[in-house]
């Protein structure tokens, strides 16, 4: 459903989007000629961030028509669990007995992929109870599962086939799942084939999981990863998506299992919900990957999908939402009616859609678990917010993973920041990063990388420097850096999973490249009442960090986050690092630097987030700093690139 609500977003919606983007690219356009005017006159610099806020602010209002009001608190929630002091310790390689639930329906041209690599699993086979479902399949399926039946039933712990009528993907998981007793079972597509590792790693990270309140664990899919948002520093989500995911039993039955009303598509979203409204908590676990060749392309929409998802979006609104998300379920199914039909018929099923809805209206407004402090996003037809790169392709394993330097900087009273930046980089799906931490001013950060378990084989070292500044600190880090690629981490700048594997990727895929760099997300930031403690009050990629690379953009603005970048370590030692008078865009400096005369690979797809002010008021202060640091940092890089040949 990741692509589903921009296609059939209203047309009056379309011409207020189509004014707002217009707007943003006349002043992006404008600002080589307004900055000198912000020069003389700073207060204009006020007067543009207050016009940005207020229209940030009419767009989210208009919105919440369709939007949940409880997004952003429903992220909220899930970020307090950054500051437990937790830290998943590591777990003797247990391999339990766990039961696989696949159901098919004509399935037969996928049997042969998922089991043989199935049977190429590190995991033992001898530790798998299969259970499959087949929902009435009329093509070669049942005979394809009955010879692999004979081929593994020996190996496998068990190995059953269940037939009936379609009853759809929930109700048949539940014949199985019924059928298993083991305390953790692998609800599965047959459309999978897995890495490896995939079971592996998945169960390690269960058992790891040694607390009860975890319900489920997510695997990565490929060649498309699922680009909900999850949490940098836990892990966790606000819903799972169940091509394949692990789940525990005893929560499993505690809330009830799969809704039956629900045929397909939307009853993982249900479930996970539900798992939320009982207390569960779900992991993603993005070093388990599953590819899974669902799309035809890119923006490829199904018939079923279509009809289905829609109508399961109506039924969780109404289940799991307030009153104004119900009513917005209600306006985004006639939103349908007003856009161009995707498949022929589109419309008539769109009708068909409201009898059923008011149909079983009073059943989905009951269900819900008794958890107070829970709460359920909804952006449209969407669910969770989107990272940008769905279709940014998953690399297949690198035949060589080069040493990639982290550089953290930090100071004093940033032990919190520094603990969940380090979580971000412990839980890269990359196997071969070195981290490095520098404090600015003191030692006082020595205890925080002391007490933190690392796997084993990561190189983890910590320096302390006097009050040299960012610049002096950051530069520190490069010289002692061992990576063939470097990159910086700021101590509340956090990672997604996958940020040093796609830029590694995207490199080892463009020879001629020095650097490569991705999107992020810009993550307004307000501190807490308790002390280290934040809320994050905004999340969003600016505009301006949507660019291919061209470096006369570059040279009039910066549009590379900090963390984004992943360089060669030759560029440090040929055109040095940071300047050391700088502390303001010392970053952008930089990168003018780094990428004159060279060549930086693009990545449009969200892989880090970095923090700016929430509060208004600071963030007024700070874009003043900036463009009072604007030509000092562009003169002092020009200059200094006319002595590069």
């Amino acid at each position: 459903m990741s692509g589903l609500f921009s296609m059939v977003a209203s047309k009056i919606w379309q011409v207020v989007t189509r004014f707002f983007r217009g707007l943003s690219s006349f002043l992006a356009k404008s600002k080589s000629f307004i900055r000198p005017f912000y020069q003389k006159f700073p207060f204009l610099v006020w007067v543009r961030v207050r016009i940005h806020l207020f229209f940030k602010r009419l767009r989210e209002n208009i919105m919440l028509v369709i939007y949940s009001r409880n997004n952003t608190k429903a992220i909220q929630a899930i970020l307090n669990r950054r500051f437990s002091r937790f830290q998943n310790s590591s777990v003797a390689q247990a391999q339990p007995v766990i039961d696989v639930s696949v159901v098919t329906f004509n399935s037969g041209k996928w049997i042969d992929g998922f089991f043989e690599s199935l049977r190429a699993q590190s995991y033992p086979l001898s530790k798998l109870n299969m259970f499959f479902v087949d929902n009435g399949s009329s093509d070669s399926t049942l005979e394809a599962l009955q010879r692999w039946q004979a081929l593994l039933g020996q190996e496998v712990a068990g190995f059953d086939i269940l037939e009936g009528d379609n009853v759809g993907f929930g109700a048949g998981h539940e014949k199985a799942i019924h059928k298993g007793s083991s305390e953790y079972f692998l609800v599965s597509n047959v459309d999978i084939v897995f890495a490896k590792d995939a079971i592996t790693r998945v169960v390690t990270a269960a058992l790891a999981d040694a607390k009860a309140e975890v319900a489920s664990w997510e695997l990565r899919q490929a060649p498309y990863e699922h680009p909900k948002y999850y949490d940098p520093v836990t892990l966790e989500t606000n819903w799972s998506s169940h091509a394949c995911v692990l789940v525990r039993r005893s929560a499993y039955v505690k809330v009830g299992g799969y809704e039956r009303e629900i045929f397909m598509y939307g009853e993982d979203v249900e479930l996970s919900y539900r798992f939320r409204s009982y207390g569960y908590q779900l992991k993603y676990c993005p070093s388990a990957v599953v590819y899974h060749y669902t799309y035809e392309h890119e923006h490829h929409i199904k018939p079923i999908q279509y009809t289905g998802s829609t109508l399961a979006n109506a039924y969780i609104r109404l289940r799991y939402g307030n009153l104004s998300d119900r009513v917005g379920g209600f306006i985004l199914q006639c939103l349908l009616l007003l856009r161009p039909e995707p498949y022929a018929g589109a419309r008539r099923d769109v009708f068909r859609n409201f009898g059923v809805i008011f149909k079983k209206a009073r059943y989905f407004m009951r269900g819900k678990g008794p958890s107070e402090n829970c709460y359920f996003p909804f952006r449209g037809f969407d669910y969770e917010m989107i990272r940008d790169g769905a279709f940014w392709e998953v690399g297949e394993p690198l035949a060589d993973y080069p040493l990639v330097t982290v550089v953290t900087r930090t100071y004093k009273n940033r032990g919190e920041f520094l603990r969940q930046s380090m979580m971000s980089v412990l839980n890269q799906t990359y196997p071969n990063i070195e981290l490095i931490v520098v404090e600015d001013g003191g030692s006082t950060m020595s205890s925080v990388v002391a007490d933190f378990e690392f796997p084993e084989g990561m190189s983890v070292s910590y320096y302390s420097l006097d009050k040299v500044g960012r610049s002096v600190t950051g530069n520190y880090g490069l010289e002692k850096a061992a990576g063939k690629y470097c990159m910086f981490l700021d101590d509340d700048d956090l990672l997604f999973a996958d940020h040093v594997e796609v830029l590694v990727g995207a490199l080892a895929k463009n020879s001629d490249a020095v650097a490569a760099y991705s999107l992020a997300l810009e993550v307004g930031t307000v501190a807490g009442g308790v002390e280290e403690q934040y809320f994050e009050v905004s999340h969003d990629v600016p505009p301006i960090l949507k660019q291919e690379y061209d470096y006369d953009v570059l040279l009039d603005h910066n549009f590379i986050a900090i963390q984004s970048l992943l360089f060669q370590k030759d560029l440090y030692l040929q055109r040095g690092g940071f300047q050391t008078d700088m502390s303001s865009l010392e970053d952008w400096n930089l990168w003018l630097r780094y990428g004159y005369g060279n060549k930086f690979v693009y990545v449009p797809k969200t892989t880090s987030l970095f923090r700016t002010p929430g509060d208004p008021t600071v963030r007024v202060e700070r874009h003043m700093q900036l463009h009072e640091a604007y030509y000092i940092a562009k003169n002092h890089a020009v200059k200094t690139c006319k002595s590069y040949t």
